[in-house]
Formats: C-alpha cells, structure tokens, sequence
C-alpha cells in the first residue's frame, strides 16, 4: 500500500521506478537453458563400431578432396583421409579450435552498462520535506588504451596455435600410417623370402632323408638339416602372426575396427620404383638446401611457435595498456525528499603510484621465454635434418654393398649351374649352395626396407608430404 503522505506523482515515480529495475533485472537474467549431454559408453562403442568407408558422408568427403567415391586400392594417401574422418584423436584438437573461436568472440565482447536503483524514507521529514527519495543510475564502463583489441589479438594467436594443434595431430596420424604401412609391406616381403628358404630347406631334407636310406648320409647331417628346417618354420609362423599384429595397428591409426579394416585392399609396393623417385627427390633438394629452407619455415612447430610468441606480445600489450585506467560514466535520477535531481558521474581507478611493472615485467618475461624457444626450435630442426640425412646416406651406402653381395652370389649359383650341368656336383650341393642366395636376398631386402625407412623420417621432419602431391586437408 502507498503511503498517504506521498502524492500522486510520487507514487507514479516510485510505481515506475520499481517497474524499470524489476524489466532490467528480468533482461539480463540468462536465457539459455542448462541441457545435460551425459556419456553414454554403450552408444560411442556403437558408434566406433559402426565407423565404415561406405559412410556416405566419407564418400562425398573423398570426393570434396578430389578422389574417387569408391576407391579399389588403398594406400598412404587414401588412408590418411580415412584417418582424418574417422579417427577421434582429432576431434579433441577440433574442440579445442572451437574453444579457441569461442574466445576470440568472448574476447570482443564489451563490457555491460550495471543499472543501479535505491529508495529511502527519512522519519525525521518535516511536513515541508516529503519522507521518500528514490534513485536511478546506470553505470557504463569505458575501456581505454584499445584493450579489447589487444584481447582480440591474443585470442586470434592462441587461435592460430590451436589450427596448428589440429594440423600436427593430423601429421601424427598420417606418419604413424606411414610407418605402419612400411612395417606391413616388409613383413609381406619378408614372409614370401622365408617360405622360399624354407622350400629349398625341405628339398635339402628330403634329399638327405634318401640319402640316409641308401646309407649315402650320416643321419646326424639329416638332423642338423631338419632342425634348421624347423627353426625357419617358426620364423615363418610368427611373420604370419605378425601380420595381423600390422593390420590391427593400421586400423586403430586409420579409426576403423580390425574387421572394417581388413575388407581394405591395400595397394602393393613397388620399392625399387618408389626408392629411385624418394631418392632422387631428397638427394635433388638436399643439395639446393630446399629441404631446410622449407623445414625451418613451414613447419608445424614452427608456426604453432609463431603464433605462440605473437601471443605473448599481445600479452605484453595487454599488460601495459591496464596502466591507462578504464573510464566509468553513471548518469543518474534521483527524487530526494521532493527536489528532482539528475547527475553525470565519472568514475576512475587511481592509478597514480602503481603502474603494473610486476605483470608487465612478467609478460616481458614470458615473450622471452618463447623466443628462446623458438630459436631452440630451429635449432634442433636443423639437427633433425642432418641427422636423418646422414643416415639416409648411411643406409643408401648399405643398400649399394647389399647389391653388390647379392651380384656377386647370383654369378656364383650361375657358375654352380653350369657345374651341375656338367656333372661336377650333385643337385644336394646346388640347393645347399642356394641357402646363401636365399640370405643374400633377404640382406638386399631389409637394405632396401631400411632406406625406404629413412626416407620416411625426412619426411616425417619436414611435416608435409614430399614425395607426392597429396595436399593436407584444410
């Protein structure tokens, strides 16, 4: 009830001074609703479960990539894409770019006006005086010395730090494919040498077993040759075993269950083809200092480092431009005791005799901090380089002794043949003369594996595709 000392325009004022603050209270309260998401492990192992390249939306992402919708043969390119779809490890990097956008606006946002009321009644109020004063006032902040901009800058460089997240997880993903791929192609290489050593392993058993028969060998000779067959048996096994091993490891890289994964036809390996043009690549840009230029200017870590340290200089901005205090503006209304009173307040921090050296001496300190760094940075990156180079060159030197053995055993199994054609030795001795070409073999194998290895950590230092014209998904 009102007051019956209060007149009517008093009422009204109170009336409508209630009215505005109870509407700006109701404005600024929250208008989105809290919506639970809780986790669910039944449907996200579902969810892994049922992750398969015939995925329509996979179909019309290779085909915005520029491939095939249906792809007949899959390799290091075709799988990388697979990986960038499927794998999860990239949605983390994502959510984090996502909270790295959300802050670059929370960054822009300008500080809200503050809207102030009071009402009082004075008891001691003469009937000259009316008993009640009301108050309206609202505050608006002013932001000085382009703060909000130099926020803006901050968070648009941890921004760009987070888009370079994204790419170097990414890479992560297509060099552990890449590894895992060479691992799986040496393994097949590998098996199919070992069951042809094992072959000339049972013919030499075989032949001794006559032998011994005919009282033509010591049985202790056929021993020895059938332990050997066995051992070569087992290795074979666990090559075999190990290529499901391979499999499972490609298809937690590419982000498709072990039984999806193996419905992939892999594409098979030339290595000599695909060494002389890796080769001749690096050998190429390695002399003309292609390699580091590039390394040292475009890779990843290198520009997440940048963006890093343009971070901290907006930090340092940051710091010095809270020396300038902000600017505070209150107009006002106030009905006090009958008079009618309206003023402009000015409010500012006193900011005389602290000048913030601490922070800005600590932001300082942080920009340092990643310059250093950053040149720390560089500085390994050339280690890596010419460290990776050097032991290409190493394995290129292995390679060419490799080859030059395994020549020099074919022209003696060829200078054997001729023996054996000639009814100088038997075939026994031919096929036991055949287990060194079977080693020669598998020795030129792993040099060629080897080097196909080191060509991979090159490429896995530059942090982009080198061999290739395959372009990393934006």
């Amino acid at each position: 009830m009102c007051d019956a000392s209060q007149t009517p325009v008093m009422q009204i004022s109170k009336k409508l001074l209630i009215l505005s603050i109870t509407c700006c209270t109701l404005l600024g309260c929250a208008t989105e609703k809290y919506t639970p998401k809780p986790i669910s492990v039944e449907n996200t192992t579902a969810k892994i479960l049922a992750k398969d390249v015939a995925n329509p939306g996979f179909k019309a992402y290779l085909v915005k990539q520029g491939y095939q919708a249906d792809i007949a043969a899959w390799g290091l390119d075709e799988l990388t894409l697979c990986a960038l779809y499927f794998n999860p490890k990239l949605d983390v990097a994502k959510a984090q770019l996502a909270l790295a956008n959300a802050q670059i606006e929370s960054a822009g946002l300008k500080p809200n006006p503050t809207l102030n009321g009071n009402i009082a009644k004075s008891n001691q109020a003469n009937k000259d005086i009316r008993p009640w004063a009301y108050g309206l006032s609202v505050d608006i902040p002013i932001e000085t010395a382009n703060k909000r901009e130099i926020r803006i800058d901050e968070a648009q460089a941890n921004a760009a730090a987070s888009h370079m997240d994204i790419a170097s997880a990414a890479w992560q993903l297509r060099s552990q494919i890449a590894k895992d791929l060479i691992e799986y192609h040496q393994n097949i290489a590998n098996t199919l040498l070992l069951q042809n050593e094992l072959a000339t392993h049972t013919e030499i058993t075989n032949m001794l077993e006559k032998r011994v028969d005919k009282g033509l060998a010591a049985k202790t000779e056929l021993g020895a040759s059938q332990l050997i067959q066995l051992k070569t048996q087992s290795e074979l096994n666990n090559l075999q075993a190990k290529s499901s091993e391979i499999q499972a490891k490609l298809a937690s890289a590419v982000g498709l269950s072990l039984e999806k994964f193996k419905q992939l036809q892999l594409k098979s390996l030339n290595i000599d083809d695909t060494l002389s043009q890796q080769t001749s690549a690096i050998d190429t840009n390695f002399v003309n200092k292609n390699l580091q230029e590039s390394a040292l200017l475009n890779r990843i870590d290198v520009r997440r480092a940048l963006a890093k340290y343009a971070a901290a200089e907006a930090k340092i901005k940051q710091e010095i431009a809270k020396q300038t205090p902000d600017i505070s503006l209150s107009p006002g209304f106030l009905f006090e005791f009958g008079d009618s009173i309206w003023s402009l307040g000015f409010s500012s921090l006193l900011n005389l005799l602290n000048k913030n050296p601490t922070l800005v001496n600590e932001a300082k300190q942080l920009r340092e901090i990643e310059g250093a760094q950053f040149e720390v940075l560089q500085t390994q990156i050339i280690g890596d380089l010419n460290q990776t180079y050097t032991g290409f060159s190493s394995a290129q030197k292995n390679l060419n002794q490799a080859q030059i053995q395994y020549s020099s055993q074919l022209q003696h199994m060829q200078k054997l043949q001729k023996q054996l054609d000639a009814g100088l030795i038997d075939r026994l001795e031919l096929k036991q003369a055949a287990l060194g070409n079977h080693l020669a073999q598998q020795q030129l194998s792993t040099a060629k594996f080897e080097l196909l290895k080191a060509t991979d950590k090159i490429e896995d230092v530059m942090q982009a595709p080198i061999y290739s014209t395959f372009v990393m998904p934006n």
